[in-house]
């Protein structure tokens, strides 16, 4: 890495500049549009981020990530909710990137809001193809986000995007859907055992993706079954906006867990 792009880095991670050090490669892989952010000089290993939905939200994460030699990816499979369809398109962009390109076996996981229903889903098929969970007001729990039933608390749902659902997972009501549907922390369990490491970024009073009903039972599920995890509570945050202010905190993590 040049003098000018090492310095760029570390006014990323010590001041929270964002610094732009990557070549955009936009892909079409199993008919999907998938971004590639390519840093200048890979970091040992070739640590990525895989976005899960909203790739670019967080830009100054993403490019303090690129700026310390992190590849980060999106794939564009939105409506979709984490359900099998998408996830053969993941396993497709996997075996390019990881496969063909040779990025990390373990990549970190990033869910912004409904992006948590990917990630999620990716942890459970693949516990052993993830190195961080990193949820970010993530949604954890279908029935809360669309679905806005009353759980411990009731989120504003989506109706438009519960009927979505529940034609994506072929679902013909809504007691079939609710009786059907993984919980928050279900099947999460390999991804525990396997030395995948939590992350959840919430603000703790979302009225969209209530913290208590979505990462909560995660973080609970985590700390009860013995899992690494870190927990950035926003006090009196609301879903937007996402992340932190300065990315530093969050990148120092996805950086020293990542495999």
């Amino acid at each position: 890495m040049n003098p000018l792009r090492t310095l760029l880095a570390l006014s990323t991670l010590m001041f929270g500049i964002t610094a732009s050090a990557a070549t955009v490669e936009k892909l079409t892989i199993d008919g999907k549009a998938v971004t590639v952010k390519v840093p200048d000089k890979a970091a040992s290993g070739k640590p990525w981020l895989w976005v899960g939905e909203f790739g670019g939200h967080l830009k100054s994460l993403e490019d303090g990530l690129v700026a310390q030699g992190w590849h980060v990816v999106y794939v564009g499979v939105s409506n979709q909710f984490g359900s099998a369809r998408s996830m053969d398109t993941w396993d497709k962009v996997y075996a390019e990137l990881h496969g063909k390109r040779g990025l990390s076996a373990k990549p970190a996981l990033l869910g912004i809001s409904r992006g948590g229903l990917y990630v999620n889903a990716w942890a459970r098929l693949h516990p052993d193809r993830v190195s961080v969970l990193y949820l970010d007001n993530g949604v954890c729990d279908i029935r809360s986000w669309p679905g806005g039933f009353q759980l411990t608390a009731k989120g504003k749902g989506s109706p438009n995007d519960w009927k979505l659902y529940k034609a994506e997972f072929k679902f013909a009501s809504d007691e079939e859907a609710l009786a059907k549907s993984l919980q928050a922390a279900e099947g999460l369990l390999p991804a525990i055992k396997a030395g995948v490491f939590l992350i959840s970024c919430h603000g703790t009073a979302d009225k969209t993706v209530p913290f208590v009903d979505n990462a909560k039972p995660v973080v609970d599920f985590w700390q009860k079954n013995g899992g690494k995890f870190k927990a950035f509570p926003k006090e009196g945050g609301d879903h937007h906006p996402h992340g932190l202010p300065d990315p530093k905190l969050l990148i120092e993590v996805l950086m020293a867990e990542a495999k």
